[in-house]
Formats: structure tokens, C-alpha cells, sequence
């Protein structure tokens, strides 16, 4: 069996290209990215040495201009030959309803084409049998795209969730194959199977993004690129460390340079801007300046405690999601990962599917810390963590160790022995959220007999501390 492909790499990967001389319908609400699939479809003929024709509505200036648009050049196969372009008039359906015999048309189709077409693409396809005559033009539709050899591709203006005409229901029905196109908020397309002979697996759409000169083609993967703005005074490094640890980071403090680069066409998987309350007037200005020029998410966080006018201003202005006052990491990667997932047309993750460490319920062994510790400094896509050593020489038999673990209380929390103390690990924490924890623990040290022994504290972020986390990791694992 011959195949052809329809220059939609991911599309034809999905389906192993189509059947050649089949009869196949793109189905898509207005605006959906139909005329893009069909250019795309007629392109990857001319690069093939294939011999195409198009049947539309729209004048040959508009269809070579739309072309041009996607990257693709009609013009010169038109002037040789090799692209056939014959027009729908305005009042072509009243033509084909006063018409003595309205199914002399397709021998007209086939004597305009001049010759043997290998692809013939029909956009849009019901004013060839959406008549008043039922299915009778429909059944001379199917017909005479079955006489030739070339392979049919013809859109319908529907989303396919309303009730088709008889005529059109005809067509769907007739079909060597049924696809659907939509386009999602994001700017995203969805191309589905809906159906399509031999069968192939049609669970899930495929996903497309529409690029100029270059057609449609799999989303870029530009995930791992973030944009930190930076609008503040000063910014934690806490939170820089984070971004360079897990992100490709480009830093940035000025919203104009920002706009200047993405007008220019580079491209982030996520813009964070971190500013402090005297700058967010700037950040909603700013959402709304990058807002049109992206489909990244945006991410605004602070450590202030804000006005609920400040959030509202920015997320109508074009954030995807704003956290304030002493958020920690675990919230940002969190509402990060739901943001992303928005933006690609996805379901939220069900609990299940999160990965969530488990708080550990006793004293870590010292081997056991230095296995952990590594690992998660190891692992350059984990939560950042805050670790806590705690050095002292009274240890009353595990009562500091108790104490110490009563108050951790967040998933991934845990507490473990040191040689000259404990090292505790807030999971997703930032050194100034390890005071809250502090507090907590010298209040219950306070009320025990004989006082609170003496301790001594450093707190170290993974961030930006872990050589230091590794140098403590060492002495604990020698």
C-alpha cells in the first residue's frame, strides 16, 4: 500500500502518513488552523515532485500570500505547472442549485485541472454537495474523488460536535479518513484522528504549534528556559540558585529589554518575576507588555504581603499565577507545574501522579543522611531544601532529636544523626522559613527539666550552600 505524508511531522509520525488516492476530511471550527493543514499538505507534495491542485475561495494573491506566510513558496510551481489553483465564485452555490445537471461540475473539476493531479485539496468542501438535493451531490463527491489516483484532503467548517447536514454526514461517512483540528487559548492546535482506515490509535491529539515560516510542527521545546525578571530591590539568592540550578536562566531587570527580545523571537518555557511591594504597579505593567508576545506562563512572586488589588491588577493584566508573602519553593514548583500543564490543554495532575516525598516519622541514622543529602543535591531537578545543623554536646539521651522531629511537619521533612549533632532538612523551605521551625523547637527546649541545652545553629540553603551541605555530608559519612 502506498503512503504519502502530509508534511506534518508529528501527524505522520502518529498515523504512518496517509493512503494513497484515499478521500480524507479536516473538520475545525472557523480559525481552527484548516487552510495551514492544507497548505501544508499541498507544500509537502511539491517537495515530493508531486503535481498539486487547490479548489478555494479565496483569490490566488491571498493563497500565494498565506503560503509565503507559513514559509512556503506557491508561487514558482504555479508559474510552472507543477500547482493548479481553481476558484469558488461568490455565488457558486446558487450556480450549483440552478445548475440543469449540478453534477456536470466535477467533470468540470476534473477538465480544469488539466491532466493528472497527485494531491487535490478542496477548502472548504460543502458548497461541492451541501445542496438541497440531499445526498445526491455528496454521493457524486465521494465518486469522483475515487476516480483518480491523486489523494483527496477536503475541509468542513465544524467541529463535528453538532448535527451534520445529511449531505456532509454523507461525506464523513464515506471517508477513507475523519481528522479534526482545534486551536486551544494557548495558541496551541490540537489535530485529532477521529477516523481513519486501517486504524491507528487515536487516544490522544497531537499537539501543534502554528510558526511563522515554518509551518505547523511539534510545540519547541524551550521548557527548561526560564526569564527572571527582576523588580526589586533586592532579590533572594536563595531564588536565584534555584533558577540556575533547574533552568536554563536569563536574568533580566529592565521589562523593556524583555520585550525587545521576545519581539525579536526568542522564546522561554516560563517568565518569573520577583518583585518587592514598591514595584507592583511595574510587574502588572509588565505582565501585560509580555503577555501578547509569549504563551509561556507567568509566574509573579514576592515575600511581601500585598494588597488583594495588587494580585487582581496583575493576574488581569496576564499572569497565569501570583504567590506572596514568604512563599516557599515547593508552593512555586507546584503552581509552576499547574501552570504549564494549563497552558498545554492538560488535565491537573491527579494526586496520584505527584511525586511527594513522605515526612519521615524517626531519627535518621548518620549513614542514611549522608545517602539522602547526596542525593538530592545530585538530582538537579528536586526542590531546593533548607538544612538546619544542629551542633551540641548534651544530647540527654535522643531528647533534642525528639524535639527536633515533633516539629517537622511538611512531606519530605526529616531529621538525621551527625557526628556532632543533628542535621535537620526542611523540604522545599527557604533559610528565613527555618526560623518559623526554630521557633517552634527553642519554645518546647525552653520547657524542659533543667533548661534548654546549648546549641549551636547554622542555617545553609541547597541553593545556594551546597558545597557547604557537601562539606558537612562528608564529615558525617568519614
Amino acid at each position: 500500500m502506498d503512503r504519502i505524508l502530509t508534511g506534518i511531522g508529528p501527524f505522520d509520525e502518529r498515523i504512518g502518513g496517509l493512503k494513497a488516492g484515499g478521500v480524507y476530511v479536516l473538520a475545525g471550527a472557523p480559525g481552527s488552523g484548516k487552510h495551514a493543514v492544507v497548505l501544508q499538505f499541498l507544500q509537502a507534495g511539491l517537495e515530493a515532485g508531486e503535481c498539486v491542485a487547490l479548489l478555494t475561495g479565496a483569490p490566488p494573491e491571498q493563497v500565494f500570500e498565506q503560503a509565503e506566510h507559513l514559509g512556503f513558496d506557491f508561487q514558482t510551481p504555479w508559474r510552472d505547472g507543477r500547482l493548479r489553483l481553481l476558484g469558488f465564485r461568490a455565488e457558486f452555490d446558487q450556480l450549483l442549485l440552478s445548475a440543469a445537471d449540478p453534477a456536470e461540475v466535477f467533470e468540470e473539476l476534473s477538465v480544469s485541472m488539466a491532466g493528472a493531479a497527485d494531491r487535490i485539496a478542496v477548502d472548504p468542501g460543502k458548497p461541492l454537495w451541501d445542496t438541497r438535493a440531499g445526498t445526491t451531490l455528496s454521493h457524486r463527491f465521494l465518486a469522483w474523488g475515487q476516480s483518480f489516483s491523486g489523494t483527496l484532503l477536503v475541509t468542513v467548517a465544524s467541529d463535528l460536535a453538532d448535527t451534520q447536514s445529511p449531505g456532509t454526514e454523507w461525506v464523513l461517512q464515506g471517508a477513507t479518513g475523519v481528522f479534526k483540528i482545534e486551536r486551544l487559548p494557548n495558541g496551541l492546535h490540537h489535530l485529532w484522528v477521529r477516523r481513519i482506515s486501517p486504524p491507528v490509535d487515536q487516544q490522544e491529539p497531537v499537539t501543534l504549534e502554528l510558526a511563522p515560516g515554518r509551518g505547523l510542527r511539534a510545540p519547541g521545546r524551550f521548557d527548561r528556559r526560564l526569564l527572571l525578571l527582576k523588580l526589586a530591590d533586592k532579590v533572594p539568592a536563595e531564588l536565584v540558585g534555584w533558577a540556575r540550578r533547574q533552568y536554563d536562566a536569563i536574568e533580566m531587570d529592565d521589562p523593556l529589554r524583555v520585550v525587545s527580545r521576545l519581539q525579536e523571537g526568542e522564546e522561554f518555557g516560563l517568565v518569573l518575576v520577583y518583585l518587592d511591594r514598591e514595584h507592583s504597579g511595574q510587574a502588572a505593567e509588565a505582565s501585560r507588555a509580555i503577555r501578547p508576545l509569549t504563551r509561556a506562563p507567568i509566574i509573579l512572586a514576592t515575600d511581601d504581603r500585598l494588597r488583594a488589588t495588587d494580585r487582581t491588577r496583575a493576574l488581569d493584566a496576564g499572569a497565569n499565577d501570583f504567590l506572596s508573602d514568604d512563599f516557599s519553593l515547593v508552593e512555586l514548583s507546584s503552581r509552576i507545574n499547574r501552570a504549564w500543564r494549563s497552558s498545554a490543554g492538560l488535565p491537573a495532575a491527579r494526586r496520584d501522579e505527584q511525586e511527594a516525598a513522605v515526612a519521615q516519622l524517626e531519627v535518621v541514622e548518620v549513614e542514611e543522611v549522608a545517602r539522602q543529602i547526596e542525593g538530592r543535591l545530585a538530582d538537579v531537578s528536586a526542590v531546593p531544601f533548607a538544612l538546619i545543623h544542629v551542633r551540641c554536646d548534651d544530647t540527654r539521651n535522643g531528647t533534642l532529636g525528639d524535639v527536633l522531629l515533633d516539629h517537622v511537619r511538611d512531606a519530605g521533612d526529616f531529621v538525621g544523626k551527625v557526628l556532632d549533632g543533628y542535621a535537620v532538612v526542611l523540604h522545599g523551605a527557604r533559610p528565613r522559613q527555618a526560623e518559623g521551625y526554630l521557633g517552634r523547637v527553642r519554645q518546647t527546649l525552653g520547657a524542659l527539666p533543667g533548661g534548654p541545652p546549648e546549641i549551636d545553629l547554622t542555617v545553609l540553603s541547597s541553593a545556594t550552600d551546597a558545597p557547604a551541605i557537601l562539606e558537612i555530608v562528608r564529615t558525617v559519612a568519614a
